[in-house]
């Protein structure tokens, strides 16, 4: 994290966003309309109690609808849905409010106090209170809880100490001041803190939803302050969210419910979403974006967000735990360019790096033979391989896990295929359900190498490189280096921003020249959107609330 210091100011909702709120709230108008499959929304109900539906494809089972226990991009899309923390994101990424109206920072950016809305309520219609987020911020941080996001908020005062099993729970710095103040104390001042909160590890919790091991996932129990609630999940195939008619804003809301059709295979989902099924697809398949690009009235929506499409090795245990050398050779011996050209071809830009190009106030670093022809990446993987003890009549055999996926399956392939041809390596590819993968993957005994993928939950260097630190839950690979860590903590000290780059540099080109990991490709946010949906701008980290859909006019 890093350190930035602020005056004390106060913030509120500004002109322009008063502006932009009246602009969707006479967007909400709706077109009386019948039909679903002939661009026309999709309702349903009798004429004198229609339901407008929007229908938004998911590309897998959501791991988790426990807002403190999420750590999918599938969950991820639900939970924007149904609850609100203290700020949100806005379609073109600027961190704007939320459950909170306004905030003060003091104490040269240590302390925050925020004011929340005093017109929120739960979907039960009790109201928001400041007591909530306390309950949730320290259960995040409760090592029972397990949350996979919990470094997200490590900022925060004596939340290190309480992760560690070493301090209460109730040591954590945030407190109700009443119950529509919340104050938060960091230990070091954050420049992206605000940001961070946009994130749902942050939202609050209703006691009910605790009780009894919790009822996150169950329609009915599930209580949300956010514009929608859940009243009906079935497992591998959709999910119904309804209007939460207590939302302090859901006036602005245009659609009624959003139901959420889960469809793993890209294929399957443009055929659901040409068939008038979809009203917006999760994404768009690789092989028709070419296609749909050159196509009036396509209905594709695209843009290069920050994110990173990568595998990790095992340094733990088995045949690439101690040979960086070993793991160099891999590396090399992958083909990134003929991936993004013949595979993904969506616009994906080949990755020698963790950190994506486009991150505010950072250059990310480079492999020194980033620019070296294919042929000599080849002859030095060759070279390694065989100085690491390997040979055609000796070969490296690695498993290779991935996630349920028609592109990813294909990615894997040809990474399997390229080390083979190369260097003669035997991999067995093992592919499971997304929720299964998400099991496995933290679980290195299963695997040798992993596909993984990580979007910025705030636009800083610092968001990809934490993930590499000994105690991250995303380094899966559990790859340890003294000196990283000691770089990432000098940047979180640092008061100035170029030595604080210069730092978190210096880092990334450490942790690459060790190759943990193997980045491949920098992500394109892609979908489809039928002609009477008025979509919101795709947002830089792919962050796509439901309640910015209108209908078009």
């Amino acid at each position: 994290m890093g350190l930035y210091l602020v005056r004390s100011r106060t913030y509120s909702l500004s002109t322009s966003l008063q502006r932009l709120a009246a602009a969707l709230l006479a967007g909400a108008v709706l077109l009386l309309a019948t039909s679903c499959g002939d661009g026309e929304p999709s309702r349903s109900g009798t004429e004198d109690t229609q339901t407008l539906v929007l229908r938004r494809g998911l590309g897998g089972q959501p791991g988790s609808l426990d807002p403190q226990r999420a750590e999918d991009a599938f969950s991820y899309d639900v939970l924007r849905d149904l609850y609100e923390g203290l700020t949100a994101s806005s379609p073109d990424g600027d961190v704007i409010p939320a459950g909170a109206v306004s905030w003060q920072v003091d104490d040269g950016g240590r302390r925050y106090t925020f004011a929340l809305r005093r017109e929120a309520r739960w979907s039960n219609g009790d109201p928001v209170l400041a007591s909530d987020f306390v309950t949730a911020f320290r259960r995040t941080m409760d090592p029972a809880t397990a949350s996979g996001a919990a470094d997200l908020l490590r900022a925060i005062e004596n939340a290190p100490a309480i992760l560690g099993g070493e301090r209460p729970v109730e040591d954590l710095g945030v407190r109700a001041l009443d119950d529509h103040r919340l104050e938060i104390h960091l230990a070091t001042p954050v420049p992206y803190f605000l940001d961070i909160l946009t994130n749902t590890v942050a939202s609050p919790v209703h006691a009910s939803s605790l009780a009894e091991g919790g009822s996150f996932s169950k329609p009915g129990a599930t209580v949300t302050n956010g514009p929608y609630r859940l009243v009906e999940l079935t497992p591998g195939a959709n999910l119904r969210l309804a209007r939460n008619p207590q939302y302090w804003d859901s006036s602005s809301v245009t659609f009624d419910e959003i139901r959420y059709e889960i469809v793993a295979d890209e294929n399957a989902e443009f055929t659901r979403f040409r068939a008038g099924e979809l009203d917006v697809t999760n994404t768009v398949p690789e092989q028709r974006f070419e296609q749909l690009a050159g196509e009036p009235g396509s209905g594709l929506q695209h843009r290069a967000w920050l994110a990173t499409f990568y595998f990790t090795f095992n340094t733990d245990r088995g045949p690439l735990r101690d040979k960086p050398v070993l793991r160099e050779a891999l590396s090399l011996a992958i083909d990134r360019a003929a991936i993004t050209a013949n595979i993904t071809r969506s616009g994906q830009v080949p990755a020698y790096s963790l950190v994506p190009t486009g991150v505010r106030n950072y250059t990310p670093a480079q492999y020194e033979w980033r620019d070296a022809p294919q042929e000599q990446r080849i002859a030095r993987a060759r070279a390694l391989y065989s100085a690491a003890g390997y040979s055609p009549a000796r070969p490296l055999r690695l498993r290779l896990l991935y996630n349920e996926n028609d592109l990813i399956q294909k990615v894997c392939i040809a990474i399997s295929s390229m080390w083979k041809e190369a260097l003669g390596v035997e991999v067995e590819l093992i592919q499971m359900e997304f929720k299964a993968y998400l099991a496995a993957r933290a679980d290195p005994a299963q695997w040798d190498v992993v596909r993984v993928g990580w979007t910025a939950d705030y636009n800083d260097a610092s968001t990809f490189l934490d993930t590499m630190t000994r105690d991250s839950p995303q380094n899966f690979g559990r790859w340890v280096n003294e000196s990283y860590a000691s770089l990432l903590e000098t940047a979180a000290n640092e008061t100035d921003p170029g030595l604080r780059r210069a730092a978190l540099q210096q880092a990334e080109s450490l942790m690459l020249g060790e190759y943990p990991l193997l980045p491949v490709y920098f992500y394109v946010t892609r979908r489809l959107v039928q002609p009477h949906i008025a979509a919101p701008a795709i947002n830089p980290m792919n962050r796509t609330y439901s309640r910015y859909f209108r209908i078009a006019e």
